[in-house]
């Protein structure tokens, strides 16, 4: 299919491409609308009947949706949508630059071409994606995103040496050809688990109430324009005319992997199992990235989470609610 000459390539990917397109257009009649929203237009019955839809049977029989209820009523359910100009104001241009950098971080390390075997590759990578995404989902959940994207990106930047190593020697045996396609094939599976999906997990993590979808689609699009420049400017650095690298293209990659692990070391906070008010009262007390994790917070967004892990805080609740 690589070498056709007609129209059956591109439509064939297109029309692939639709099917997911089809698949989420036929659940949206099965997608609740958010309690908070709910809570926010004062529809409190909705609200109730969407936790409960979301949650298990256990945590509807006993009051664990209720109990919820009163935590969200309790706080902050601003809906007034704050303009562009806001992403970088002092209050969030921390949580911008932080989804900024690491959508462009993920492009500046995802496009690996290998010349005339790039199509081969390519395929190999997307279909090792499906698999490690899928257990990249677990890693962040048990794990944390910092701890998985950080040592996702060292292990890149190992393997990415390694594929410039091998790919660029003068004299390259067999054996150093399958040992460059399994680095790559293993380059792959580390993207996909890690940071590949981190990114967007962290990108809609890191907005307010009033600006997340703002801060999706600003990261979306400079994760777009890099990803067109890596594109675009990969074949002009694999081969002449153009720089030539070759294999060595591996060793500009691993460059940026290494600035990534470092990046994440210092920048990117941990907000796994975080509430959109714990989220807000971390960056409120700016903290570094490192201590996120083991800060302890006092807010409602507190209760909420415990809700959710089903400790019982009805009673707390209910006196901050009346008080």
């Amino acid at each position: 299919m690589s070498k056709s000459t007609n129209d059956a390539g591109w439509m064939l990917a297109t029309g692939i491409q639709g099917i997911p397109a089809v698949i989420i257009l036929a659940g949206l009649p099965f997608t609740p609308n958010s309690p908070r929203w709910l809570i926010s237009k004062n529809r409190r019955t909705d609200a109730l009947a969407a936790l409960r839809h979301l949650h298990p049977k256990q945590a509807v029989d006993n009051g664990s949706c209720e109990l919820e209820m009163i935590a969200l009523e309790n706080s902050d359910n601003k809906t007034e949508k704050m303009p562009w100009s806001a992403l970088f104001s002092v209050a969030n241009r921390r949580r911008t630059s932080i989804a900024l950098a690491i959508m462009a971080l993920q492009q500046l390390t995802s496009k690996v071409g290998l010349g005339d075997m790039a199509f081969t590759y390519a395929a190999v990578n997307n279909g090792v994606s499906v698999v490690t995404a899928l257990i990249g989902m677990i890693l962040f959940d048990t794990f944390g995103r910092r701890d998985v994207t950080f040592h996702g990106w060292w292990v890149q930047t190992v393997f990415l040496c390694l594929i410039g190593g091998l790919g660029s020697k003068v004299h390259r045996t067999i054996s150093d050809t399958i040992e460059m396609a399994a680095s790559f094939i293993l380059y792959a599976a580390v993207l996909h688990a890690t940071l590949g999906p981190a990114a967007y997990i962290t990108a809609a993590e890191l907005g307010t109430a009033t600006l997340r979808e703002k801060t999706m689609a600003i990261s979306t699009a400079l994760n777009v324009v890099v990803g067109f420049v890596v594109v675009y400017t990969t074949p002009y650095l694999l081969s002449t005319p153009g720089a030539n690298l070759g294999a060595k293209l591996g060793y500009v990659w691993a460059g940026f992997a290494g600035v990534g692990a470092i990046w994440v070391w210092f920048f990117m906070p941990e907000l796994r199992e975080r509430g959109l008010e714990e989220v807000d009262e971390l960056f409120a007390a700016r903290l570094p990235a490192w201590r996120f994790k083991k800060h302890e917070c006092s807010s409602l967004g507190q209760g909420v989470v415990s809700i959710d892990k089903g400790q019982e805080l009805k009673q707390e609740l209910e006196l901050q609610k009346y008080e």
